[in-house]
């Protein structure tokens, strides 16, 4: 995704600002997140309800529980369409299985209760950190930030509160009498489970999960905001954004000189071959677009007599001192400015240079997400040693193996700049600008391959592997890189 994409008007903004925003993101495609929200959670709210039909009183618990794997669709779907890529029912539905595995036991141990759930998840989620880089991160952004994640998941909690009490007490009176719990049983005797039915317990429980329903995707959309906020007022991400419309602004100047140039060529021929030149430009001039407007302004000038009486006094000459230190003053100040100009752009000059692969020396990386990517650390056939882990059913090694060829030759060899901080998904990103179609798209494979079995630990099948092992595009040396 490109910042030049951005569907967001990027700017720095005050926190409830930020949140009002993350909202009004959620509302331009509610219908969208609503049905991919009840395609993914009311199939686990009916495992919960078929789990917990003995204790119907602990399904609100649980359904508050598992709020952090709710979220991870609705973000997945706001950070596309933020960027104009508004993903399909399918995309999205094939994305659903690896956005609930990932970080699935932090997000419902230890990070469960964290007060920045909403702020920190787009870190989480997006980046593509994990452990100890994940932690710094939200670090760094909740300096920025969170206090306001804080004071945002507080708010929601209580409308989440107030509206699920509210909706209860609104719909009481729809109840059957023997649904109705003894107020006044009750209250003697605090006996909950004699005076309190379960048909309560099961209403209080769907009415439950329709308030997640309508505010848990405004939760998240806040949270996501909160988070593009704090990336803006930190990373400068709208100064960027300016730089970047004001490179093609610039380009876009320049096709315009050219194209006048050849219009006003195009005009003097056309005067020099009509009859009478004078008379067309006469005929021209007489148009109101030509009419010259003039407007008289007074202007201070020096009398000669009190030049002439003056001009020698001491004050005269302090004023004449004046004038020519403020010139002085004021020449100094546009050269300083030029010389800071200059040396800005230099300095940043990246973000007037096209974002293709550059064929410039690049200082190439030796571990990349803390694979060793040498040729030394490789094997003469790749490609050979991947069949043979392979076929000792060491399947993490033998797709390691592919990958890390895979990057050490693009990296060495085809010179895409790839950094030591890229991940799996910005190396595709790199790979999918650098042009090579067959490459691309051998690497677009092989990169889903390997993260299914690094980090979902789902296995591949024997001809995937083979076709991977037989359409190896890196052929130079007997297959290695």
């Amino acid at each position: 995704m490109r910042l030049e994409d951005i569907t967001v008007a990027l700017r720095p903004r005050q926190p409830w600002e930020s949140v009002d925003l993350g909202c009004a993101m959620v509302r331009r495609d509610f219908g969208r997140i609503i049905v991919l929200w009840v395609c993914t959670v009311l199939p686990l709210w009916a495992l919960v309800c078929v789990l917990l039909r003995s204790s119907p009183a602990l399904i609100p618990l649980a359904v508050w529980w598992l709020k952090p794997l709710y979220d991870r669709v609705p973000l997945f779907f706001l950070s596309r369409a933020a960027f104009g890529e508004r993903p399909t029912f399918f995309e999205t539905w094939k994305q659903w299985p690896r956005l609930w595995i990932k970080n699935f036991l932090p997000a419902l141990l230890w990070r469960r209760l964290s007060f920045i759930r909403s702020f920190a998840l787009p870190a989480q989620m997006l980046e593509g950190l994990r452990g100890a880089g994940v932690k710094k991160r939200i670090k760094t952004l909740a300096m920025d930030g969170g206090s306001s994640g804080v004071s945002m998941t507080l708010a929601f909690s209580n409308i989440e509160v107030a509206a699920w009490l509210g909706l209860m007490w609104g719909t009481y009176g729809l109840l059957p009498e023997s649904a109705q719990p003894d107020w006044a049983g009750l209250f003697q005797s605090f006996d909950f489970e004699t005076t309190i039915p379960n048909a309560f317990l099961w209403w209080g429980a769907a009415c439950h999960m329709v308030i997640v329903t309508l505010v848990e995707p405004f939760y998240v959309g806040a949270g996501f905001a909160l988070y593009l906020n704090c990336r803006t007022r930190i990373e400068g991400w709208d100064v960027e954004l300016a730089f970047r419309r004001l490179a093609t602004r610039l380009t876009s100047a320049t096709a315009a000189v050219i194209i006048a140039v050849l219009a006003l060529c195009g005009g003097q021929s056309t005067v020099q071959a009509a009859a009478d030149p004078a008379a067309a430009v006469r005929e021209v001039l007489k148009e109101p677009e030509f009419e010259i407007h003039k407007r008289q302004s007074p202007e201070w000038v020096w009398d000669d007599k009190d030049k002439d009486r003056n001009i020698d006094t001491p004050k005269a000459q302090g004023l004449d001192f004046v004038a020519v230190l403020i010139r002085l003053l004021f020449w100094a100040l546009v050269l300083g400015l030029l010389t800071w100009l200059i040396i800005y752009l230099v300095k940043n000059r990246r973000l007037f240079t096209s974002r293709s692969v550059s064929r410039a020396p690049v200082q190439a990386p030796k571990v990349l997400m803390g694979m060793n990517i040498t040729r030394e650390s490789l094997p003469d056939d790749i490609v050979a040693a991947a069949r043979a882990a392979w076929a000792a059913e060491d399947f993490k090694e033998a797709l390691s193996l592919l990958y890390r060829g895979s990057l050490s030759w693009l990296v060495n060899r085809r010179r895409v700049p790839i950094t030591d901080s890229d991940t799996e998904e910005d190396c595709l990103v790199q790979v999918l600008r650098a042009g090579e179609k067959t490459e691309a798209e051998y690497f677009r494979q092989l990169t889903g391959a390997w993260v299914q079995v690094a980090y979902a630990v789902l296995p591949v099948s024997d001809a995937e592997m083979g076709a991977l092992c037989d359409r190896w595009p890196f052929v130079d040396k007997g297959g290695a890189a």
